[in-house]
């Protein structure tokens, strides 16, 4: 009778241990990152008592990890990765046996991650809202040569001595206003 009471709880025991191990679920954030973009992914137990455990983390791009879940601190698993191409990739947690440890309980896990490709420096200067045109106050001339439109600067020109006008012109940031009365210049400049 003994002995069949130690087995019994030696049964009990595995029971317990093999239901705080089951793996089940999985979380990908963000789900369409963009490439080099930091993709969390999250291993979900149902419990998180005496973990003991091995799973492997297949990132869906020939790239896996092996992960040793034996602290309570291990459960959830966090792990991120970084995709070097826009694509749709499966990724996938899955029990396996690494011995010593024996494989996590519960089926695998799957989601899909698509990957986008980041968009290029061109697309993003087209996006950002063009500079206003150079205006130059009344009795004052657009000096053409001092035109950058890649960054918007500029200046006008008058005679020397022409009074400065009484409403300074507004240059977008990061450019700043400028004046020279003996010169007769004024403008944005960086």
């Amino acid at each position: 009778m003994k002995r069949f009471l130690i087995q019994a709880a030696a049964v009990s025991v595995f029971a317990a241990s093999a239901h705080a191990q089951s793996l089940s679920g999985i979380k990908v954030e963000p789900a369409a990152p963009k490439v080099g973009e930091t993709v969390t992914i999250t291993g979900m137990f149902d419990s998180a008592g005496n973990p003991n455990c091995n799973l492997r983390v297949d990132f869906g791009d020939g790239k896996n990890q092996n992960f040793k879940i034996n602290q309570e601190k291990d459960v959830p698993l966090v792990t991120t990765h970084t995709y070097a191409k826009a694509g749709s990739y499966k990724v996938s947690i899955l029990p396996r046996t690494a011995l010593p440890m024996i494989k996590c309980m519960g089926a695998d896990q799957t989601a899909t991650v698509k990957v986008v490709a980041a968009a290029p420096a061109a697309a993003v200067a087209a996006a950002k809202p063009m500079a206003a045109s150079p205006a130059c106050p009344a009795g004052w001339t657009l000096d053409a040569k001092s035109v950058n439109k890649k960054i918007g600067s500029y200046s006008c020109t008058a005679k020397r001595g022409t009074p400065l006008p009484a409403t300074r012109i507004e240059c977008a940031a990061p450019l700043g206003y400028f004046e020279n009365q003996t010169k007769g210049r004024l403008g944005c400049q960086p």
